[in-house]
Order: structure tokens, then C-alpha cells, then sequence
């Protein structure tokens, strides 16, 4: 993990400069996923000889992706932005076949996929993992059958495998940024409450720390709750319902994404004054803070970005490719300040917001 307040000041630049990108619900045009494996893309109408043609190796290659947890708008943007990047690589003859593994936050159900990946033959596997160690094992044995995996979004994952390559998040510089924030908006002092992902998860691990990291400087600041949510705000805003009448006065909540207009709706329900929410660039939050927030509500929204996925479709075909790729990557994530929240006033409210790049923009600026 790379930290500094550089990348923070960069990434709020460019997030400033970026255009909204909408992350709807994954539908059935989307993907046909059942809950293990199957095949998402279509089959192409092109010979073998035109995929050679057009592909830019002169090969055309199987990928497989298993994802631990479905079960959020993040993670099916993550997804649709996947399937979007297959089929322009599909056009280009550079990928025949696309397959999706949902393991629904079973780590044994994810060791079986990536072994069903490798009895199956495909070229790459893509995982997003739900254990930093659980799947050492299975990555090793993909590594040993020649067959990259490319590690994204709830990294890293401990293997040493000499073929698992990693694209994660500055995890902590992104707690950092949303937690100081909150903090210094709670006036560095009160009660705050932690919105936490899934337990046992990497990134939620990480998240944590970096949610600390900042607290450790703001001793009057008292952690009152942490609450686990899976990132889902049905799960957020029942656990809020039954553990605020508990609380005395809350003044801050910290989120990881997919549950901040959720803790709004829970406060609102019981009657309670709203405390500083830190944002997490979901439609729903970014609406309300733009159009029915207290006026001169004072926050930041801050996200993990779901283009990942497509960054990790790209990546796995430049490894095939031959291309020199680094093994530990840092993907940008997202950034909406006070003063930009009005160009999101009528965002869709499964919407995430988040710059998204182009397959120059990968190599220009992730293989560095």
C-alpha cells in the first residue's frame, strides 16, 4: 500500500476533471449468472481465421472471473463495466468467451471456482477475493498450470504465486481522506459511528485501519459503535434502527460505500439530528446531500470505483499479450467535494459516481 497525501490531492484533481459515470443494477441483458458458474458473453459470429485477423496477438482468449459477493450495486457496476470491456474485446478478436463465478461470500466456494476455472483450461482468471489467505492455495495451482490471476477490488491476498498479479485500492489514504474529514467537521471531538463492509474481508480489514490511523489524533473522538453491513444499505439501516435508540448523541458517521444514504434514512427515521455522514458516491446519497440536505451540510463522498473490474479485464489480456506488467498495482478511487455534489443533483439512484478510463489510460498509468 502506497500512502501520502500526493495521491489524495491527485486523485481529487482528477476526479474533478471526470465525467459522471452511471453503475445501474446488473440485469439479465447483462450476464445469465447462476450461483456458481456460467458462461456471460455471447458467442461471436466470427471464424477463427478473422479472430486472428483482428486480434492484436493473433490469439483470442477464455477468461474467468469469480466473484466473492454479488450482493450490492457496487459490485453488479462492477460487473456490467466487466461485460462492456469483454465485448469491445470481443470485437477486436481479443477475447471468445467470458465466464462469471458468484461464491456469495464462501471462501471454499471460491477455491472450488478457481479450481473449476483451471480444470476447464481457460487462459486468466480474474477474482475478487474474500480472504486474504484462503485462496493462496488455489492461485498457487492456477500459477503452476500457467494461468495468470489478477487480483482486484477487495485486495491484496497474500500468495506469492508467481503468476498473481494484484490491482487494488489505496485503501488506507481512501479512509483517510473521508475519516479526517468527518472528524474535523465533528470539530475533532463527540461520538462517532463505524459502517464497516464484510467481516473477514481484506478490504474491510484495511478500510479499518485506515479509519484508526486518522483517529489515533483525535482523542476526544469515542468510536460508539462499529457496525458491519456488507456494504448493502437494507442491512445498514436495519442495524442503525436497532442500535441508535441505544446511543446518546451521535456526531459523525464513517462509511465504506453502499450504506451512507442508508444511515441518513435510519437518523430521519428516528427522529434523531443528523451527524456529519461521510458520503460514498452512491446515487441515492448524492441526490439527497445535492437537493435535501440541511443547507451548508457539511461532508465529503468518497469511493472505492467499480471500473476496476474493466481495468482487470484489460490487464489480464496484456498479460497474455506478453506484455510487462507489474505485479502490485494502485487503482485510483473516486472523490465528490461539497462544491461538486451539484453536478450530481439528478443522478439515477443506483448511480455510482466514478471517473472511467480507456484501455491507454491502463497502461499509461497503472504499469508504471
Amino acid at each position: 500500500m502506497k500512502k501520502g497525501k500526493k495521491l489524495i490531492s491527485a486523485l481529487v484533481v482528477l476526479t474533478m476533471v471526470a465525467s459522471m459515470a452511471g453503475c445501474g443494477s446488473k440485469s439479465s441483458e447483462d450476464s445469465s449468472v447462476t450461483d456458481n458458474t456460467s458462461t456471460v458473453s455471447e458467442d461471436t459470429q466470427s471464424s477463427e481465421s478473422e479472430v486472428s485477423d483482428t486480434a492484436e496477438s493473433g490469439k483470442s482468449y477464455v477468461i474467468g472471473f469469480t466473484n466473492s459477493y454479488n450482493g450490492n450495486t457496487y459490485r453488479q457496476a462492477m460487473e456490467k463495466y466487466m461485460n462492456e470491456t469483454v465485448e469491445e474485446l470481443k470485437a477486436s478478436g481479443e477475447v471468445s468467451d467470458f465466464i462469471i463465478a458468484e461464491a456469495n461470500q464462501n471462501n471454499s466456494t471460491q477455491v472450488q471456482q478457481i479450481q473449476n476455472f483451471i480444470t476447464q483450461g481457460v487462459d486468466a482468471i480474474i477474482i475478487d477475493p474474500g480472504s486474504a489467505t484462503a485462496l493462496n492455495g488455489a492461485i498457487e495451482e492456477a500459477s503452476e498450470a500457467g494461468i495468470p490471476c489478477i487480483i482486484i477490488n477487495d485486495g491484496p491476498v497474500d500468495s506469492t504465486a508467481d503468476l498473481c498479479y494484484q490491482i487494488n485500492f489505496d485503501t488506507i489514504s481512501q479512509m483517510s481522506a473521508l475519516t479526517e474529514y468527518v472528524a474535523k467537521a465533528m470539530g475533532g471531538k463527540g461520538n462517532l459511528i463505524e459502517l464497516r463492509g464484510t467481516a473477514g474481508s481484506q478490504f474491510d480489514e484495511i478500510a479499518h485501519q485506515g479509519v484508526m490511523e486518522v483517529l489515533e489524533k483525535y482523542p476526544d473522538i469515542n468510536v460508539v459503535a462499529e457496525i458491519y453491513t456488507d456494504w448493502t444499505g437494507s442491512k445498514a439501516q436495519s442495524e442503525l434502527a436497532s442500535v441508535l435508540p441505544t446511543l446518546d448523541k451521535v456526531d459523525g458517521v464513517v462509511t465504506q460505500g453502499g450504506d451512507s444514504y442508508a444511515a441518513v434514512q435510519a437518523f430521519e427515521s428516528a427522529g434523531l439530528d443528523l451527524p456529519v455522514i461521510g458520503g460514498d458516491n452512491r446515487g441515492y446519497f448524492l441526490k439527497w446531500w445535492a437537493n435535501d440536505a440541511p443547507k451548508g451540510y457539511d461532508t465529503i463522498s468518497v469511493s472505492s470505483n467499480p471500473w476496476i473490474g474493466a481495468s482487470g479485464v484489460y490487464v489480464a489480456v496484456d498479460i497474455l499479450n506478453g506484455m510487462d506488467v507489474p505485479k502490485d498495482m494502485t487503482h485510483p478511487f473516486g472523490i465528490v467535494t461539497a462544491e461538486q455534489v451539484g453536478d450530481y443533483a439528478d443522478v439515477a439512484d443506483e448511480d455510482i459516481s466514478c471517473p472511467t478510463y480507456d484501455r491507454d489510460w491502463i497502461r499509461e498509468n497503472l504499469y508504471q
